[in-house]
């Protein structure tokens, strides 16, 4: 069963808090204890769960990590990092507890000529730019451009180049990372390599990102994307399988959206990287610089997020062989498919994914299904069909031998989470969680350990 989670007090009844914490420690930054910043701490993508902190600390340097880590520990306190707030069930929250806001600890820096360092709160358009200067780029790079750097790493992090790819946390070299005892760690696969793996993609439950080194590849000046409209779901599922096992194009992405009369529209995306500003051998091909085509989705995301409604939206991944009834039933059903606009489908080379918590399902290919849905407003009825919709899916998701993806999905119960991670994969992480954090200090919001 889904843990049914309180969506804590609506953010518009979250009390003032004018007392300062005990004792707290000396900081380089500031612990903020007004309305306005325990408030929008309270909230996130999703517009649901609201579990305002006592206090927010805006860090200074990465000391201030430490500290406050350190300190939580004495008091008995949680500390969760929020990026962006793009979560959706309240996972970068930390009810009665200290959320760290990331986003003045933005750093971003050249190591040698082909490689950067990040802090947590970098956007990845701004490590865009800063690669682009030299025709790089991260392999892997997320649809919204706004988003922090701490917080995809913390979670996965995919993009229309993850089939041939794998997920960002499949590019990193190396993390400072502050664990739940308070200490600055540097880890990579030569030096503290569990800690390491146990923080790519462990959703903040052994150590908070701090620094992480981040590989780069060639960047081409433009990317021609080709459209492909195909008849039905299960056409394009084929296409997909198609292209993802034959050595297909890097950019490979499916859409599924609405027309005007309200019939379900299916599109196949495939682009490639191009030299040359024209190419007349692919005459029916978009082409665009290589920023444009990162950036495509900048402003429809932000008029989203600027509306203020909730985004109630779910990303699940599928085996090859449970996707097609899957995305049949949630595009057949009117309550599967509650508010659903778009659903994104990335087909995924199972091989690709290296890291440990980056789970992803049996099978030799697997289907990322990002339905994005929305709501008119909170807790208005339709967003509440919309949860109860979402929750029903990640059963049948799991029931399939899916995997959810923890920042756009429901926070599952403690049994749930130990089907989307399998028995050996949850022992080492409850082991990793021991000996990390072990006063579960860390990140209470995601519910792995609760």
């Amino acid at each position: 069963m889904l843990c049914l989670r309180d969506a804590g007090v609506r953010a518009s009844e979250i009390p003032a808090q004018h007392s300062a914490l005990p004792l707290a420690p000396r900081l380089d930054g500031e612990l903020l204890y007004d309305n306005a910043a325990r408030h929008t701490a309270a909230n996130d993508w999703g517009h649901y769960v609201h579990n305002p902190p006592v206090a927010v600390l805006r860090p200074a340097s990465v000391t201030d990590f430490s500290r406050i880590v350190r300190y939580a520990n004495q008091r008995r306190l949680t500390v969760a990092v929020r990026g962006q707030g793009h979560c959706v069930h309240g996972q970068a929250q930390a009810g009665s507890g200290i959320v760290i806001d990331s986003s003045r600890l933005n750093a971003i820096g050249w190591h040698g000529n082909d490689q950067l360092d990040a802090q947590p709160g970098a956007i990845w358009g701004a490590v865009a730019t800063t690669a682009l200067e030299r025709s790089l780029i991260p392999p892997v790079m997320p649809d919204a451009l706004m988003l922090s750097v701490g917080g995809t790493l913390s979670a996965g992090g995919t993009g229309q180049t993850s089939c041939g790819s794998g997920a960002q946390v499949d590019h990193v070299l190396e993390l400072d990372v502050v664990t739940g005892h308070g200490d600055l760690v540097t880890c990579s696969p030569a030096r503290s390599e569990e800690l390491f793996r146990m923080v790519l993609a462990g959703l903040g439950q052994c150590g908070l990102i701090v620094r992480a080194r981040l590989r780069l590849v060639h960047a081409t000046p433009y990317v021609l994307v080709r459209t492909l409209t195909c008849d039905d779901s299960d056409a394009l599922i084929s296409d997909h399988v198609r292209l993802a096992t034959s050595d297909g194009p890097p950019v490979l992405v499916g859409e599924v959206t609405k027309d005007a009369g309200g019939r379900w529209r299916f599109v196949s995306l495939s682009g490639t990287f191009a030299e040359r500003p024209e190419d007349e051998r692919t005459p029916e091909a978009t082409r665009m610089s290589y920023w444009d085509y990162l950036d495509r989705r900048t402003a429809s995301v932000a008029a989203t997020k600027a509306r203020g409604t909730p985004n109630p939206s779910l990303a699940v991944t599928l085996p090859e062989r449970s996707v097609r009834p899957f995305l049949a039933h949630a595009l057949a059903d009117p309550e599967a498919s509650a508010g659903i606009w778009r659903i994104e489908v990335i087909p995924m080379i199972t091989a690709r994914f290296t890291q440990p918590l980056h789970v992803i399902p049996e099978g030799a290919l697997a289907f990322t299904l990002r339905l994005q849905r929305r709501a008119s407003a909170e807790n208005a009825a339709d967003h509440k069909a919309m949860l109860t919709s979402n929750r029903t899916l990640v059963q049948r998701c799991l029931d399939a031998g899916g995997k959810v993806y923890p920042p756009f999905a429901p926070v599952l119960s403690p049994e749930d989470w130990r089907r989307h991670y399998g028995a050996a994969t949850w022992q080492r992480f409850a082991a990793a969680k021991d000996r990390f954090d072990p006063n579960h200090v860390l990140t209470p919001g995601v519910g792995v350990f609760a």
